[in-house]
This record gives structure tokens, C-alpha cells and sequence, in this order.
């Protein structure tokens, strides 16, 4: 039961900040392994420095997505709670009121 809210769309959010996360690693990974071989010696150094602070930004950025997916999930499992609390409250202030009409 929802109180008015739905559920199915912060979980299909959190999927979808998976995969965004996913793609983040498989970039950091693949930054990670580009060579520099092929370039002039002169700009080897600068393309690698590059190369590493990408790699880098795409993980924190990978993090960061993880984040936001236990986030939402962690929302979802909140308000599941409540919901099932303030059931479970509805339900008992029936039983008080005597046997259903």
C-alpha cells in the first residue's frame, strides 16, 4: 500500500543511476588502459596527464551515481516503512471501533 506516493519510479530512477554508474566504470577502465604510444614523445606526458585525471573524474563520478542509486533505494525502503507502519495503525483503530457494518 502507498500513501501517495509511488514507488516504481525511484526504483526505476535507481536503476537507472546503476547503469549510469556501470558506464562511469567501464569509462575510468578504458581511460585507464588507453596508450599514448602512438603520439609524439613531446605531448606523451600531457596526454597521459589527461588520460589519468579523466579516469579519475569518471570514478568519483561512478561513486557519486552509486550514491544517488542507494539513495533513492534507501527513500523507497523509508517510505515502505512508514506506509506499512500507518497500515498497520489504520487497521488497528478499525479493531477499536467494533465489528465492521
Amino acid at each position: 500500500m502507498t500513501i501517495g506516493w509511488e514507488y516504481d519510479p525511484l526504483v526505476a530512477g535507481a536503476v537507472k543511476w546503476d547503469d549510469l554508474g556501470t558506464l562511469l566504470q567501464d569509462s575510468a577502465k578504458d581511460l585507464g588502459s588507453a596508450s599514448t604510444g602512438g603520439l609524439a614523445p613531446g605531448v606523451q606526458g600531457a596526454a597521459n596527464s589527461f588520460l589519468t585525471a579523466w579516469q579519475g573524474y569518471a570514478g568519483e563520478s561512478a561513486a557519486i551515481a552509486a550514491g544517488m542509486a542507494g539513495a533513492l533505494r534507501a527513500s523507497v525502503s523509508d517510505v515502505q516503512g512508514t506506509d506499512g507502519e500507518q497500515s498497520g495503525g489504520y487497521s488497528a483503530l478499525d479493531s477499536r471501533l467494533g465489528p465492521s457494518r
